[in-house]
């Protein structure tokens, strides 16, 4: 098993508490255009960029289902409230000022559009921490596939081997995994289920968690 060199950041769900929002959001933005669209339908969408979301919502509901007008809709009601407040998960700081102390290369490999990314990291003050920012249209397949890690391990300059993953998502558990990086769920809003078990090399209840488990792979426990 390879040192530790480098930890890749998922964003919605793992650095900001922002699912909860994204769920209410999209139910209530469906449901107004008369689709009953529940916070499990939602969940077909996490983990993946806007064409893999598109993809598994017509699945779902149809061909029929209006998903560019409604996603335009969701998309800018979301912002507007991610304007006003942009609610961390705990430990977020801590993980992350630890994780430089350790002298880990750190990156963002999120399936929203790097635009977003980048307004989020900005706002909340965590963009300094991060040598490459990843979004969802960097790649043509979206999370499960692996390629926005291997994307982020290559723009650090470190084997996948080498690179811790941090996820909430089921396609971004899979997607690391099948990237062959140290793969770690914090679970969210979807709880670790026995696939998961399986795929992540360890389950941990919040960011704190990683912190000791990210210097053991380092060799910085005393």
């Amino acid at each position: 098993m390879e040192p530790l060199r480098a930890v890749l950041f998922d964003m919605d769900g793992l650095m900001f508490d922002t699912e909860r929002v994204s769920d209410e959001v999209w139910c209530d933005v469906a449901n107004r255009s008369g689709f009953a669209m529940t916070s499990r339908d939602v969940s077909l969408l996490r983990g993946r960029n806007y064409e893999g979301g598109r993809a598994a919502i017509l699945e779902r509901f149809g061909a029929d289902f209006p998903y560019d007008a409604l996603a335009a809709d969701a998309i800018r009601e979301i912002s507007a409230r991610l304007e006003r407040h942009i609610p961390l998960r705990p430990g977020l700081f801590a993980l992350l000022d630890a994780l430089r102390g350790m002298g880990c290369k750190m990156a963002v490999a999120s399936s929203t559009h790097s635009s977003r990314v980048l307004r989020n990291l900005e706002r909340t003050g965590v963009r300094g921490y991060f040598s490459a920012v990843i979004g969802g249209e960097a790649v043509t397949r979206s999370k499960p596939d692996p390629g926005i890690f291997l994307l982020a391990a290559r723009a650090l300059e470190t084997p996948p081997a080498a690179c811790m993953v941090l996820e909430d998502s089921y396609n971004g558990v899979r997607a690391g995994a099948a990237a062959g990086c140290f793969t770690v769920m914090v679970p969210d809003i979807d709880p670790a289920t026995p696939e998961m078990e399986r795929l992540a090399a360890a389950i941990v209840p919040s960011l704190n968690a990683v912190i000791p488990l990210a210097a053991q792979r380092m060799g910085k426990l005393a």
